[in-house]
């Protein structure tokens, strides 16, 4: 055979069996000084030592200083950062590299860049399982992994090793050093930890939630009850949130893959706290519970009950939305499918799509973030650091506003959304009122902000007599979808009659 054909095969595998990620931040200030952080992934996801090939940069559109390339070499760890550089604007910055021998460019994520910006986006994985979990143990890695991966190479801003509480109880100092793992990671304006723990309950109990500490030294719920050693225990919401109330640390929780046919959250006769519960997990690797049909679907089936976030909101709920992975490799930000079995195969049931948390915040530190999350500034997304956000007149994404008599918004609506996608694919924005799809439009990098006008009286459309909100009101949110399947799910609106 042509010796130049095996090279060009040779050069072929490797580009199908490597991945190179570059990060910037996602808000920039105009002037800014910033990094870029560079990661060369094998195809197990894991850094790659080997990674000596020169990048060379071929655009830096609203980018200053960046040099004509860069030379990873193998003692770099597969990771390695670029400092210096300056955002100019005038209002977004993306960084296009070729690396040698790769047969087309690599691109960063995209930045927004603004002269005083009101807020910035911090990326993160808000559930991971460890060994801790005591589940899949073919591929769950050591808690310290969770942080070290998510902050070094996975380049996240924050995460949670949200492990079930039937493997933290197994071993009593299990839950002492994922305190101390989360007080010695969680370093301000670097990286973001917090004290986290799945607590499971049956159909009808309330699904999977979540529960996260503000600080580092509260304990973890149990009971001493056969039931808990499973993951289908008769423990009520009230249980959880009452043991919670008692240790006086600041606290939330969170439902995730509430439409599972097998363990869902029912929310016309399910508990619900606005005081203890903040956001809901919309979409994981298990699929998307934002309504009933979808291109995810739940793995191992989705339930025919009230059990979706339409069904939340219809309901009176108010929550935040984000994506966390759910991950049972232990490795938050990274790609590729998550649930395999130990000889790798692949369950056609999960996504190669995991789900990343958004958190639009002022600084990188757990005060801040935590705040935020209690606003609902946050969005999430099935993978990609695509930027959204999305207004309706001055209420902001999260916020619930209560109108007066003679407010224009009862008659009128204006609604702006600014998106900038990660994958440069045109995605569609759909508009959601009540659970319903009321409007579809294209976004074009030509113009970027996209607009809708709902002039449908808010009197003729409110939902009344809501079980968890009698007074009548209107609540809007955005998904944003393109051909590959990458989509984005904006936390609502509620408008309050």
């Amino acid at each position: 055979m042509d010796r130049r054909i095996l090279e060009h095969d040779a050069e072929s595998i490797f580009w199908t069996t490597w991945r190179l990620q570059l990060t910037i931040p996602s808000v920039l200030a105009e002037g800014e000084e910033f990094d870029l952080r560079i990661t060369s992934f094998a195809p197990d996801e894991m850094p790659r030592h080997g990674f000596d090939r020169e990048i060379v940069f071929t655009e830096s559109p609203g980018i200053e200083g960046l040099p004509k390339s860069v030379a990873l070499f193998p003692e770099d760890g597969g990771c390695t950062t670029v400092r210096g550089l300056t955002a100019v604007g005038p209002e977004t910055a993306r960084i296009v590299a070729v690396p040698q021998g790769c047969p087309g460019e690599v691109k960063s994520n995209p930045a927004w860049v603004r002269k005083d910006p009101p807020y910035r986006v911090f990326w993160g994985d808000l559930h991971v399982h460890t060994k801790t979990s005591n589940c899949h143990a073919w591929a769950c890695k050591d808690p310290e992994f969770c942080y070290a991966y998510a902050r070094d190479a996975a380049r996240l801003d924050f995460a949670a090793a949200a492990d079930h509480l039937r493997g933290i109880a197994s071993e009593p100092e299990r839950w002492a050093r994922l305190q101390e793992l989360s007080r010695v990671y969680n370093e301000p304006g670097r990286f973001v930890s917090f004290l986290a723990f799945e607590s499971s309950h049956r159909s009808g109990y309330g699904g999977d939630n979540n529960a996260y500490f503000l600080g580092d030294d509260a304990p973890y719920f149990w009971l001493d009850r056969e039931d808990m050693k499973g993951n289908n225990p008769e423990v009520s919401m009230r249980q959880l949130w009452d043991f919670l109330d008692a240790t006086g640390e600041p606290y939330m929780t969170a439902p995730h893959h509430t439409a599972r046919a097998f363990k869902y959250r029912e929310f016309e006769k399910g508990e619900y706290d606005p005081e203890r519960e903040a956001f809901f997990e919309v979409y994981s690797s298990w699929g998307s519970s934002e309504r009933r049909h979808t291109r995810f679907g739940i793995r191992g089936g989705n339930s025919e009950e009230a059990a979706y976030l339409q069904d939340a909101l219809r309901a009176g709920c108010i929550y935040g939305v984000l994506c966390s992975s759910d991950d049972h490799r232990t490795m938050p930000g990274g790609q590729g499918y998550n649930w395999t079995a130990p000889a790798g195969t692949n369950n056609l049931s999960a996504y190669v799509h995991r789900g990343l948390a958004a958190i639009c915040a002022p600084e990188l530190s757990r005060k801040a973030l935590w705040d935020a999350l209690w606003k609902r500034r946050t969005y999430g997304t099935t993978f990609a650091r695509t930027l959204l956000d999305f207004s309706i007149g001055d209420a902001q994404m999260g916020d619930a506003v209560k109108l007066g008599a003679g407010d224009s918004l009862r008659k009128k609506r204006t609604v702006t959304v600014d998106l900038l996608p990660e994958d440069h694919q045109a995605p569609s924005v759909i508009l959601v009122r009540n659970g319903e799809d009321i409007a579809r439009a294209d976004w074009s990098p030509e113009k970027p902000q996209v607009t809708f006008t709902d002039e449908e009286p808010l009197e003729r459309v409110a939902i009344r007599d809501a079980r968890f909100h009698p007074e009548p009101f209107v609540v809007y949110y955005v998904r944003a979808e393109n051909v590959i399947d990458q989509t984005q799910w904006s936390s609502p609106i509620w408008l309050d009659l």
